[in-house]
Parts: structure tokens; C-alpha cells; sequence
């Protein structure tokens, strides 16, 4: 699954500079991390950094950035930058998670779950797609729960997110 993603990004990536040596005027706006961004920037983005990828287009990305988003907008969230949005989110969302993050510095030895599936390294865009918009609710879980429900150990707290994201 991770090579495969690599792989999309790439071709993504590939296809994007293409279109953007074909004609200057077909280059849609590029925005990395909510920086607006050059073909160039994105052309060296490592694939295996990429979080998330969304295409924009229309009259609000007209509205957004100009004319030059004639041919859309095409937003790339980096995976620290994404889990560093999702990590606001939630603490905002809920006080038990924000305590736990306080308590423990960081997420790193969190459980995270979406959508009843266990959030691994290699399928990190599930979390990273929880947004204002997706996000429903949010409950910790003890590393009991964690053991008997999910069969997961060695994890301070699990944290079960309902999105309306599938």
C-alpha cells in the first residue's frame, strides 16, 4: 500500500510538472503546507512526505487566489504538517485529549483509530483526512481497552475518532 502511494504521488507529481513545461498558462496554483508554492517547489517535494493531496478549482479558488487559479489549486499538506493540524483539532475538540498530550509531550505513544481502523505508518492518510468538516467525535481509551478490543499493547492511550470520512 505505501509503495503504491509513493508511486500515485509521483506519477501526480510527474504529470503536474509535465503540464507545467507544456504551457505556462495551464499551471494551476500550488500550496504546500497553506504556503502558496512554485511547479519547482513541488517537483522536489519527496513523495514519501506528502500527507495529503487536494484539488481545488472553480470560483472560490478563483475567488481565493486570482486568475491564475483559472486552472485550479492543487493544496499538499506535508505529514508533520497534517498530523500537526489533526493534533489541534482534537485537542480543541476535547479537553481528555488535550491533558493526555500535555501529560505525555506527545502522540507518539498514542493509538489512534478512525473509524473503528487501527491508524498504522503506512496508513497515516485516514487520520490525516479528519478536518472541521469530517471530524463527528473523539474518546480516549485506556491501553485495556486498547489490548481487548483491538489486540494492541505498549500504547499509553487510545485515541477513537468518529469521522464522516469512510
Amino acid at each position: 500500500m505505501k509503495k503504491a502511494r509513493i508511486l500515485l504521488c509521483g506519477l501526480l507529481l510527474t504529470t503536474l510538472g509535465a503540464v507545467a513545461q507544456n504551457e505556462e498558462n495551464d499551471v494551476p496554483v500550488y500550496v504546500i503546507d497553506s504556503v502558496p508554492a512554485t511547479p519547482a517547489l513541488m517537483e522536489n517535494l519527496p513523495p514519501d512526505q506528502i500527507g495529503l493531496i487536494t484539488i481545488a478549482h472553480g470560483q472560490k479558488a478563483i475567488l481565493k487566489y486570482g486568475s491564475q487559479a483559472a486552472n485550479g489549486v492543487v493544496y499538499v499538506e506535508t505529514k508533520p504538517f497534517a498530523r500537526r493540524r489533526v493534533r489541534r483539532l482534537l485537542s480543541t475538540a476535547s479537553p481528555a485529549y488535550d491533558s493526555l498530550l500535555r501529560r505525555y509531550g506527545s502522540d507518539s505513544s498514542f493509538q489512534y483509530i478512525v473509524n473503528d481502523h487501527v491508524i498504522t505508518p503506512t496508513d497515516e492518510t485516514r487520520l490525516m483526512t479528519v478536518d472541521n468538516k469530517t471530524f463527528v467525535s473523539l474518546e480516549i481509551v485506556s491501553p485495556k481497552v486498547l489490548e481487548e478490543r483491538y489486540h494492541l499493547k505498549n500504547r499509553q492511550a487510545g485515541v477513537l475518532i468518529v469521522s464522516t470520512e469512510k
